[in-house]
């Protein structure tokens, strides 16, 4: 081998490992991730989200828990008491509860867009046949429309570089800001995880490895990690039913 050659051969070789560090899922504790949350720019909605993270309930409730997420930290100072959560005293007053939790999601208006019991397994569709579990993207976007939220829904229907770039500028200004956030709904196999159906927040972007850090909600499942924006794109350009999944915008 010449040393022309040799010396090509190892840029080839660095420039394919870089490129497969940048876009495998990294799990959020390793050095490298911790190297991807040091120098991000934006990385806002992180420290605004992991104050209230919360695991799903159960193996159906990843949009839930991520609804839940989120309203407790646009409303934090503003959340009155929840029933779900209040205590009653011996002495009959009421140790109250200010935050939301997923058991509260649901309510009469939720019940229109799609009843609990079908979202958990407990009750088929009208056709007495079909079980349709879970949430899809735009049910869930219908449901925190109805808890007081503002949303903005796009499917991922053709992935090419204009989607990829518009994706990115989402990204950098919402993750800058403490205003709103990101829920993404994808197909985590193509991740490379055990979710299939999947939704969670992103919570930070770094540009140099062009990734995304992805709070994971099905904690019973995976832990939180990064992974590479053009593989996160595969993930999302994937089909729930006849829709494609996509990503919300979600706000006050």
């Amino acid at each position: 081998m010449s040393k022309k050659f040799f010396v090509f051969f190892l840029l080839i070789s660095n420039a394919v490992f870089a490129a497969g560090e940048n876009s495998q899922a990294q799990k959020w504790n390793s050095a490298e991730s911790l190297k991807r949350l040091e120098r991000s720019q934006f990385k806002n909605d992180f420290y605004q989200l992991v104050n209230f993270y919360q695991p799903q309930e159960n193996p159906l409730f990843c949009s839930i828990a991520t609804g839940t997420m989120i309203r407790n930290a646009l409303n934090y100072d503003n959340i009155p008491s929840q029933k779900e959560g209040e205590v009653a005293k011996p002495d009959g007053t009421i140790a109250e509860y200010h935050l939301y939790a997923q058991k509260g999601f649901f309510n009469d208006k939720t019940e229109k867009v799609k009843k609990r019991a079908i979202v958990e397994f407990k009750e088929a569709l009208p056709d007495g046949k079909t079980y349709d579990a879970g949430l899809s993207l735009l049910d869930f976007s219908k449901m925190l429309k109805i808890n007081g939220l503002k949303v903005e829904m796009v499917r991922a229907e053709k992935i090419d570089e204009k989607f990829a770039a518009k994706f990115r500028k989402v990204l950098k200004k919402n993750l800058a800001e403490d205003k709103n956030f990101v829920a993404l709904n994808f197909d985590g196999q193509v991740l490379g995880k055990a979710t299939r159906g999947h939704i969670s927040p992103v919570v930070a972007y770094d540009e140099e490895s062009d990734s995304v850090f992805i709070l994971d909600a099905a904690l019973h499942k995976n832990q939180w990690y990064w992974v590479g924006v053009s593989q996160l794109l595969e993930a999302m350009n994937t089909k729930d039913g006849e829709a494609y999944r996509g990503y919300l915008v979600i706000g006050k």
